[in-house]
């Protein structure tokens, strides 16, 4: 259902009430500031730190969208101050552009420490506030952005996205006003989806608490006797 809803309304194929307005054709060259961490920068994973104050963020640590921070490395200060382009800020979306490319996150919150990225990610951020970022990041999260990926991918293996390649996606959008709107529907389908999720599991979680005090005999049913025959 919400593969659907979000094609109908990133295309522009359903308008929610009340707008109107001409979509415009954009491109990641002209509308949008987009930085990676330059090769490794002499990085190793020897450096990946199980504590510390300064987050590095990786592509395996994107979880459903966001960035998992419990499951995050760290890096020593002079990583993280060593390229500011990437220094990580609520409203960025990344995009990974190694292994498996195309995974996207949005950073939706305060950041609990400051974080940078390793060099597989992208970070992306709207040129004079363009497009809306979570605009932008529910379309890098669409059959859109699949589709040019395999246009890019047909009859190869590639396994990283170039920048001189991705920066030639073309899009279409609203005016901002829209984008947020559209942005807000779509994030609250994410929260619907998160929530009946947790009500699951919860209630999965409690089942498994049931049969297993049940076949272990821990708990037992009660008996109930009926009446045999009529009165």
């Amino acid at each position: 259902m919400k593969t659907a809803v979000m094609q109908e309304l990133l295309t522009g194929n359903k308008r929610l009430p009340g707008f109107d307005g001409q979509w415009t054709d954009k491109k990641m060259a002209q509308d949008s500031y987009l930085k990676a961490r330059i090769g490794w920068q002499g990085l190793t994973t020897a450096e990946y730190l199980e504590t510390g104050e300064y987050i590095l963020i990786t592509g395996t640590d994107f979880k459903d969208g966001r960035v998992d921070w419990g499951n995050c490395c760290y890096v020593e200060q002079e990583r993280y101050d060593q390229d500011k382009n990437i220094q990580v800020r609520p409203g960025d979306i990344l995009l990974t552009k190694d292994g498996t490319i195309g995974k996207v996150a949005y950073v939706d919150q305060l950041l609990p420490k400051p974080a940078t990225l390793n060099s597989g990610i992208f970070v992306i951020r709207p040129i004079n506030k363009s497009y809306h970022p979570l605009y932008f990041y529910y379309l890098l999260s669409s059959e859109i952005f699949k589709g040019f990926l395999n246009k890019l991918q047909a009859g190869s293996t590639i396994n990283h996205l170039y920048q001189k390649d991705f920066v030639h996606f073309p899009f279409k959008a609203p005016p901002v006003l829209e984008q947020t709107a559209i942005a807000t529907v779509l994030y609250d389908i994410d929260a619907e989806i998160e929530n009946l999720e947790k009500r699951l599991e919860k209630t999965r979680s409690l089942k498994e608490g049931i049969m297993q005090e049940l076949l272990t005999g821990k708990t037992r049913l009660i008996k109930t006797d009926k009446k045999q025959g009529a009165a």
